[in-house]
């Protein structure tokens, strides 16, 4: 039974990544129907410079403007953008598409963890799996009501590109954990950590196109594009800081409850291992981040830069820290021989 439910998770792995692939198409496939026209985009500048100069006129004469002339149009975008039917239908598939793959690999986390009975994430091959359903997850539920699609590519790329290397480079088979890992803190400790790994996942990419963004707006393209159908840059700044205000709420909470563990397994709360201080490391970044973007008079470019910073360094914690032996310590939990 349990290696027959090891090799399912397999499979349903395998149909997630297959379902993924086909939503990260569909995304692409909405992003090139999402791109304003060019044409659409003069009328509609004409059209404004027209309104403003009916409106000054009427102004100026005391003569009344309707109401429809004063009265600006509301896109759900961008200034000057109003998504397409088409644009949304594709957007629709997409999401579909999102929700069965991470169904699918929630279901292969699951069925992993009751073919080993216990928490799936007891190596990096199932740490990352796991926090790729998480990523998965919380774009699920976040898109739908957020009108996220145009996110979409950027997240389900990522988590197309883990998976994949999980099952080249980190795949485990199903076994017993190592004894230090035994116990209940493996999944509160490492469970929390990867749900703050996602929201920071989500909001590094709302954050790189939160830069494309600023500087669009300050020196605007002869011919509009995708990024001229986003939100403001602004609104995607003030996303971005919800998601790793999140996160780092999340991490900190990583951070306590491994200093915790640490002391039931080895006796201490904090012995300098490379794990325990790239942890640190990443949390004094995100705070950094964080007191930044609270600091009147700080550029929130350079918040974000530091927020970026601080999502290289969850990069650098997950692999080199684990792969590289310079850096190997107690924390030697890849399950790689």
């Amino acid at each position: 039974m349990p290696t027959s439910l090891a090799a399912n998770a397999n499979v349903a792995l395998y149909a997630s990544m297959i379902v993924y692939t086909l939503a990260m198409l569909a995304f692409t496939w909405h992003v090139a129907a999402r791109a304003p026209k060019v044409a659409e985009s003069k009328v509609a500048a004409e059209s404004s410079v027209a309104e403003r100069a009916l409106v000054g006129a009427g102004a100026g004469s005391g003569a009344p403007v309707s109401a429809e002339r004063r009265s600006p149009t509301t896109y759900a975008a961008g200034p000057g953008f109003e998504e397409s039917l088409r644009s949304r239908q594709r957007g629709s598939i997409a999401l579909m598409l999102t929700y069965l793959a991470t169904a699918l690999l929630v279901a292969s986390v699951l069925m992993r963890g009751i073919a080993v009975s216990r928490p799936p994430w007891g190596n990096m091959f199932e740490f990352a799996t796991a926090a790729s359903a998480a990523v998965g997850v919380a774009y699920s539920a976040l898109a739908r009501r957020n009108r996220w699609e145009w996110l979409g590519v950027f997240i389900v790329t990522p988590i197309l590109l883990v998976l994949g290397l999980s099952l080249a480079v980190l795949y485990t088979e199903a076994g017993e954990l190592m004894p230090a890992l035994k116990s209940y803190w493996l999944g509160i400790h490492v469970s929390v950590a990867f749900l703050a790994v996602a929201f920071f996942t989500l909001a590094f990419a709302v954050g790189l196109l939160y830069l494309v963004r600023v500087r669009r707006e300050e020196k605007p393209p002869a011919r509009p594009g995708f990024m001229e159908s986003l939100p403001s840059a602004a609104a995607l700044e003030r996303t971005a800081y919800s998601l790793n205000m999140v996160g780092f709420i999340l991490w900190t909470f990583t951070l306590i409850a491994g200093a915790i563990w640490a002391k039931q397994a080895w006796g201490a709360y904090w012995q300098w291992d490379p794990k325990e201080v790239w942890t640190f490391v990443i949390w004094t970044v995100y705070a950094a981040y964080m007191h930044g973007r609270a600091t009147a008079g700080v550029d929130p470019r350079k918040s974000m830069y530091i927020a970026l910073a601080g999502y290289a360094a969850v990069i650098i914690n997950f692999t080199l820290v684990n792969l590289v032996s310079t850096f190997v310590g107690m924390h030697n939990y890849s399950g790689m021989s």
